[in-house]
């Protein structure tokens, strides 16, 4: 990041941002507390009516399948467990935040929610393809990939007004559209997800994905595993997502394959084994627009 004037207006406007679901986030704190109960978590939420609401949605969801109705917020906490409960906030979050139009990436209202989503979920599918042992993974994945783009709902504004300057950058250098933003504006959308990321107390492990998904081969040193696994399936996610075609922008399809992906996940270049991984990939739509209907 070069340019300290336009991070102190990305500072401001994150501040004056509409919709940011304020106990959505309290609760994503609370829930990195290890000494948190489920009635104070029921508590806070219990304050908010609408994150109410989509929280017992999601939980008499099919996806979950629990044998009676959940009734109340204490039941669905106690039932979810905190791991399960911080995913479902990080999606309510997410939906918040991604639905609004972003004008800058030529972007509807809805479209950025939809990529995300459409990308966690095939994220979470590759990780239980590659490490089917690794829950924890699958999990990590699915939730980098739905917060991967975060900084567009910030830079939006800038890139709006450069964005021709941004397109020729990338065409004639052959650059990644985020790195044509890096040489015009002085940052990236990455760059900006950081401070989004930060400003919101997101774990590391989301900020690794937020920051590197587009380049997993220039994670720091001493990464661990874990980590460089993760980032390196959200990446793999996202271009199967720009190949889907769901909620393309003007970046479109401006991000080169990483090659660090192929020896990290211990993968072949084979046509047929992405082909294959492609077309269970496309059977997950009917997942996808279920979970995208539990949170509207």
């Amino acid at each position: 990041m070069s340019n300290p004037a336009l991070l102190n207006q990305i500072v401001q406007i994150l501040d004056q941002l509409p919709d940011v679901p304020v106990v959505a986030l309290e609760v994503n704190r609370l829930l990195d507390d290890p000494d948190v109960s489920a009635q104070d978590l029921a508590d806070v939420i219990s304050r908010d009516p609408s994150l109410t609401s989509k929280v017992l949605k999601l939980c008499n969801s099919a996806e979950y399948g629990f044998s009676r109705k959940i009734a109340t917020i204490s039941e669905a906490v106690s039932i979810l467990g905190q791991k399960e409960l911080k995913r479902i906030i990080f999606v309510i979050i997410s939906h918040s935040l991604l639905s609004r139009p972003i004008e800058g990436y030529a972007l509807e209202a809805g479209a950025l929610w939809e990529n995300a989503l459409t990308c966690a979920v095939y994220a979470k599918h590759i990780a239980k393809s590659l490490r089917p042992d690794n829950t924890k993974l699958a999990d990590l994945a699915f939730t980098g990939a739905l917060l991967r783009d975060i900084g567009k709902i910030v830079l939006t504004h800038y890139v709006a007004t450069h964005a021709k300057q941004i397109e020729a950058m990338a065409v004639a250098n052959k650059l990644s559209y985020a790195k044509a933003e890096e040489m015009v504006l002085g940052m990236s959308h990455t760059d900006v997800g950081r401070v989004v990321a930060e400003r919101f107390n997101f774990p590391q492990t989301l900020l690794s994905a937020i920051c590197y998904h587009h380049h997993p081969g220039k994670m720091p040193d001493g990464t661990n595993k874990e980590i460089r696994d993760m980032v390196c399936m959200v990446h793999l996610a996202d271009a199967f997502t720009m190949l889907s075609g769901e909620g393309l922008g003007v970046d479109g399809l401006m991000y080169p394959l990483d090659e660090a992906v192929f020896d990290q996940l211990n993968i072949g270049r084979d046509t047929p084994f992405f082909e294959s991984l492609y077309n269970d990939l496309l059977e997950l739509r009917g997942t996808i627009n279920n979970m995208n209907q539990m949170v509207r």
